[in-house]
């Protein structure tokens, strides 16, 4: 397993993208700065831990939940996305 964050060194970003899109790394943990910048078509699971919002505010972002959750099944192949979100906390609105 591997951690990413916007703190994470660009070579260490990149040695650590190396490794999972060889294979050689199974699980990625990562803050939303990979949300649109990960293109590897083996992914098949992806679990969101919140719901992007737009600046920040109490409405769900559309497009990048697609980007987000685009990552799992695709190029037709079979894939899961879940969303965890805390019902007390998190007062969204869908548009």
């Amino acid at each position: 397993m591997i951690l990413i964050f916007g703190k994470t060194e660009p070579e260490e970003r990149d040695k650590m993208m190396r490794l999972f899109r060889n294979g050689q790394v199974k699980i990625i943990i990562t803050t939303n700065m990979l949300a649109r910048g990960i293109d590897v078509p083996e992914v098949e699971f992806v679990i969101n831990f919140d719901v992007p919002t737009i600046n920040g505010i109490d409405e769900a972002d559309p497009e990048s939940y697609l980007h987000r959750i685009g990552r799992a099944g695709r190029f037709g192949t079979p894939g899961i996305a879940i969303t965890l979100l805390d019902r007390d906390k998190d007062r969204l609105h869908f548009n």
